[in-house]
C-alpha cells in the first residue's frame, strides 16, 4: 500500500507541476515567462504600431495556437511520460546513487584512503554550485548533440522535432526511450556532483538554492526558458555570445536547412561555440518549426518508427 501511495504521488507530482520549483510548469516560471511575453510584444507593437492586446489576441490567447494537432500530441505524450516515469522507470532513478558511491570511493583512494572534509564556506558552496550547473549543462548539450549525430538516436529525437506549433509542453514532448537516456544523464550528472561534494566537504549535499533547487538553474527559468519552446522573439543581444536566448533555441526547431544542427545548447552558449554550432537571433530570419517530411499523425507512428528504421538498416 505504502508503494502504491508513492507511485500514485510521484504520478501527481509529474502530472501538475505548476507547485513544483524544479519544474519549467512552475507557475512563477510561467508568469515570469507571461512578463516577458507581454513585454517584447508591447516592443514589437511599437514598432510596427500595433496595440498590444491585438498582438496578445494573435500570439498568446489564441485557442488554435494551444489546441491543435501538434499541440494536443504533445499534451497526450506529456501525460503518457509521466504515467511511464511513475511506473515502469522507477528503478532507472536510483543510478544517481551507485554513481555517487563510485565516485566517492575513487578520490578517497587517490587521496590515501581520507576525504578531504574541507570547510564548507559560503564561497566555496557558491563556486560549488556555479561548477554543478555548467557540468549538468555541458551534459545537457552533449545528450542533445549525440540525439542528433548519432543516426539510431536521431530516429527517437524526431518525435521531439515533428512539433509544428511550440508552446512550454513541447519541452514535454520525447519517446520513451529518449526519456529513459535523460533518467540516465541526469542520474550521471548528480552522481557526480554528490560524489564530489562529500569527498571535497565531507558532509551532506548541499548547494545554493533558490526554492530549494540549484540557484543558477533558477534563475535561468526565470529569464525566459519557458519561451524557448514558443514563437515569442525573445533575443537576449550581446548576451547569446553566453546564454542561449529563446529566439536561438528556436532556430534549433527551424525547419529551414541552414538551421540544422545548430544551437544544441540548453544555457549556456559555451558549448556550441567550441562545438561550431552557434548562430545567433540576428540570423533567424522568419521561422517555420517542424521536420521536411511527412507528419505523423499517429503517436503510435512516432512510438515504432525508430525501431522500423533500425530493422530497414539491418535487412
Amino acid at each position: 500500500m505504502i508503494e502504491n501511495a508513492a507511485t500514485w504521488s510521484r504520478l501527481q507530482k509529474l502530472l501538475f507541476q505548476f507547485d513544483e520549483p524544479t519544474s519549467r510548469l512552475y507557475h512563477v516560471n510561467i508568469l515570469s515567462s507571461l512578463v516577458l511575453a507581454f513585454a517584447v510584444l508591447w516592443i514589437v507593437g511599437r514598432q510596427k504600431n500595433i496595440s498590444l492586446t491585438v498582438l496578445l489576441r494573435r500570439w498568446v490567447f489564441r485557442k488554435k495556437y494551444w489546441w491543435n494537432h501538434s499541440t494536443k500530441q504533445d499534451y497526450l505524450i506529456y501525460f503518457l511520460n509521466a504515467v511511464f516515469k511513475s511506473f515502469l522507470f522507477v528503478p532507472l532513478f536510483e543510478g544517481s546513487f551507485q554513481i555517487s558511491q563510485f565516485m566517492i570511493r575513487g578520490l578517497v583512494s587517490l587521496n590515501g584512503g581520507e576525504l578531504l572534509n574541507l570547510a564548507a564556506t559560503d564561497g566555496r558552496v557558491l563556486i560549488f554550485t556555479l561548477a554543478v550547473f555548467v557540468w549538468d549543462d555541458f551534459l545537457r548539450f552533449f545528450h542533445h548533440w549525440l540525439m542528433h549525430k548519432i543516426p539510431f538516436l536521431w530516429e527517437f529525437h524526431k518525435l521531439h522535432h515533428s512539433a509544428r506549433v511550440l508552446t512550454p509542453v513541447t519541452l514535454y514532448r520525447t519517446h520513451p526511450v529518449e526519456s529513459i537516456l535523460a533518467i540516465f544523464r541526469n542520474s550521471l550528472s548528480l552522481g557526480v556532483a554528490l560524489g564530489v561534494f562529500i569527498f571535497l566537504f565531507g558532509s551532506s549535499f548541499s548547494l545554493w538554492t533558490l526554492l530549494g533547487i540549484n540557484g543558477f538553474g533558477f534563475i535561468f527559468n526565470l529569464v525566459g526558458a519557458n519561451l524557448r519552446h514558443s514563437h515569442i522573439p525573445l533575443s537576449f543581444g550581446p548576451m547569446e555570445w553566453f546564454l542561449i536566448s529563446p529566439i536561438q533555441h528556436q532556430v534549433h526547431h527551424s525547419k529551414e536547412e541552414r538551421h540544422y544542427d545548430k544551437n544544441f545548447g540548453v544555457s549556456l552558449a559555451l558549448w556550441d561555440a567550441l562545438f561550431g554550432s552557434l548562430v545567433f537571433s540576428k540570423e533567424a530570419g522568419k521561422l517555420r518549426f517542424g521536420l521536411n517530411e511527412r507528419f505523423r499523425t499517429s503517436l503510435w507512428e512516432h512510438y515504432k518508427a525508430p525501431f522500423a528504421a533500425l530493422l530497414k538498416r539491418k535487412s
